[in-house]
């Protein structure tokens, strides 16, 4: 047990196991206070409609530090070890959490436009979970990988099912509104890394035509 304890810990990167301890804290934090009645911490972190247009706006990012419950907590806990050193190996560090919070702030701004008025609290990873889902499918869309025993097939397409499964569950669960908000992390995410691949092309581009023009003076 000490063993696969030792694998699975060595096979995360500094970024995600950060991000997993962190939120391993705010949950048990959370736990701590709802059990003491000492205090409440989905008051301050938790998002909603009404209490963004009044004033309090970090809920828009910290809404991801406090699960749903137990199950969203484990579930969101393994897609993120599971994806995120994918995503931090490709890119670094900061990126890797930059891209999270842009992941996360922009299904919140989808809360507060959806439902300004609704009181209805949101809670959990899941818009970090799709976005981190959209980047895998953009950096290893074409890599064969094996799901199951049987089902061989590329990376964007096994991305696309479990998205697909986790925003029907969520639909069931939470209700169509809540599964678009959290789906919306996903849609996000794909769009900055559009506008970041179509940046950086664009720049290599003016990269060449410069090395291009200063061989024809010389």
């Amino acid at each position: 047990m000490r063993l696969i304890w030792h694998r699975f810990l060595s096979s995360l990167t500094p970024g995600v196991r950060t991000a997993l301890v962190v939120l391993a804290a705010a949950y048990l934090a959370e736990v701590i206070g709802r059990c003491s009645s000492a205090y409440n911490l989905s008051g301050w972190l938790a998002l909603s409609g009404p209490v963004f247009w009044h004033g309090r706006v970090w809920p828009v990012i910290t809404f991801v530090l406090l699960p749903a419950g137990i199950l969203d907590f484990l579930f969101n806990g393994v897609m993120i070890a599971c994806l995120g050193p994918l995503i931090e190996r490709a890119w670094s560090r900061g990126e890797f959490w930059s891209y999270c919070l842009i992941t996360a702030t922009g299904a919140g701004l989808v809360k507060v436009a959806l439902q300004p008025s609704n009181p209805s609290l949101l809670t959990g990873a899941g818009p970090v979970v799709f976005g981190l889902l959209a980047a895998w499918a953009r950096l290893y869309g074409r890599e064969e990988i094996r799901l199951g025993l049987i089902w061989q097939t590329t990376a964007r397409r096994a991305a696309l099912v479990l998205a697909a499964i986790a925003f029907l569950m969520m639909v069931a669960s939470a209700g169509l509104v809540e599964a678009v908000v959290t789906l919306s992390g996903g849609l996000v995410g794909w769009f900055y890394l559009s506008l970041r691949w179509k940046f950086n092309l664009a720049r290599r581009s003016r990269t060449v035509t410069s090395e291009r023009m200063s061989r024809l003076e010389l």
